[in-house]
């Protein structure tokens, strides 16, 4: 867990995200380069945003510009949610990411300090343990994956029009990495230098704020998924496991499953408002990224239909688009899983009902009331983020492309 958290801390520390690292809560040398970064995030969606309606009666100059554009409303975003939210996102990891909430549980508590050779004990403390081991492995992997990724696709931005001056040997040709509009010109070699400079910070800024932000959610909402996991296991298991505990099937097996039950209802509500919270802070972001993915997807697309496949000037935008479309994958995935997660919980509660009292069937009752609403991640209570959500994203892009090309070729 150590290294998984150094890992999310080196990288949003770039970008002044001291939210993993408790020692810089309260620096304000932090904060005041939080909101720098983000200040610059905001220049950048203002460059691209002039540049694309400047630019407007040129259709393959504005789709060019909007590939940048895109990006440049995602970082803002991206950046925005980091600083207005910072405390609650503080919150939200001391409470499920730093502590295991899992452990607050008097069931958990006990296993963990048995030494246990077999049985659903044993199976259920080493879910615990492994499944908190695999969730920090997986997202440590995948943060730096997502890095390299963005890396990469800043690079082969910045690297393009270099690699062009270089090839003409021009002195007076002025090339940007990012088509942006800006209020002054671009003869003076030093103003030249600077504007530059701002593309390759703004740039290299993406490649933190892109995988930072969206790699602290996944981590969350992973940790749900890894709640909901345990919590049916329990349920799927309670007879046996209550039995290994007091050895009989008498009253106080009875009472000891009535009083994990309990236990179990008290921690799905935890679970559940812990989701309902994060997700009053994530829908804006949930949404700008479906809507400028699938606007992306298709700028990205056109552009290389019109372009040579095979340009290395076009290898940027066949990684950028790639890059947004698993992330895209990623959070409908995410989602698809907590419903499927919950769906399970849902049936596990009532395994094996008939043979317990009728308290305990009276709680179950309630119980499988309060689970058949689920736990499914609502984007402003219009759309879920599921697998047929992804499956909308991808149709819409296309069909957009479809247009797109359509008016070109007319």
């Amino acid at each position: 867990m150590d290294e998984t958290i150094q890992v999310f801390d080196r990288v949003l520390s770039f970008a002044g995200i001291p939210i993993f690292a408790k020692r810089n809560w309260n620096s304000k040398k932090w904060l005041l380069f939080q909101c720098f970064n983000f200040f610059i995030g905001f220049l950048t969606f203002v460059f691209t945003t002039g540049f694309v309606l400047s630019n407007y009666s040129d259709l393959l100059i504005c789709i060019q510009g909007a590939c940048v554009w895109t990006t440049g409303v995602i970082m803002f975003i991206s950046l925005g949610i980091c600083l207005v939210f910072r405390n609650k996102f503080r919150s939200f990891l001391e409470e499920i990411i730093f502590n295991d909430c899992t452990s607050e549980m008097p069931l958990i508590q006990n296993i963990l300090r048995l030494k246990l050779n077999r049985g659903k004990l044993k199976e259920l403390q080493e879910l615990v343990i492994y499944s908190q081991e695999k969730l920090f492995r997986l997202t440590r992997v995948l943060l730096k994956t997502y890095v390299a990724s963005v890396w990469l696709c800043a690079t082969l931005y910045l690297c393009g029009p270099i690699y062009t001056m270089w090839i003409k040997r021009d002195k007076s040709l002025r090339l940007l990495a990012f088509d942006m509009w800006f209020p002054w010109g671009l003869e003076n070699f030093t103003i030249y230098v600077a504007s530059f400079l701002f593309h390759a910070y703004a740039g290299y800024l993406c490649c933190i704020a892109y995988p930072g932000l969206q790699s602290t959610i996944i981590l969350l909402i992973g940790q749900i998924i890894r709640q909901l996991r345990i919590l049916t296991f329990i349920l799927l298991h309670l007879d046996k496991i209550v039995l290994e505990l007091v050895e009989h099937r008498d009253e106080r097996w009875q009472a000891g499953c009535t009083l994990i039950l309990s236990h179990c209802v008290d921690h799905y509500i935890k679970v559940k408002r812990f989701s309902n919270r994060l997700n009053a802070i994530c829908q804006p972001f949930y949404l700008t990224l479906i809507l400028v993915a699938t606007m992306l997807v298709c700028v990205c697309s056109v552009k290389i239909a019109i372009s040579d496949k095979l340009s290395p000037d076009i290898m940027k935008y066949y990684v950028h688009e790639f890059c947004f479309i698993l992330v895209v994958l990623m959070f409908c995935y995410l989602g698809q899983q907590v419903e499927n997660e919950s769906e399970q919980l849902e049936a596990a509660v009532t395994e094996k009902w008939y043979i317990f009292s009728s308290k305990h069937k009276v709680n179950i009752r309630i119980f499988k009331i309060a689970l058949s609403q689920r736990m499914p991640i609502y984007i402003f209570g219009s759309i879920t983020l599921s697998l047929p959500t992804f499956t909308w994203f991808i149709k819409t892009g296309m069909s957009f492309f479809t247009l797109v090309m359509s008016v070109l070729e007319d």
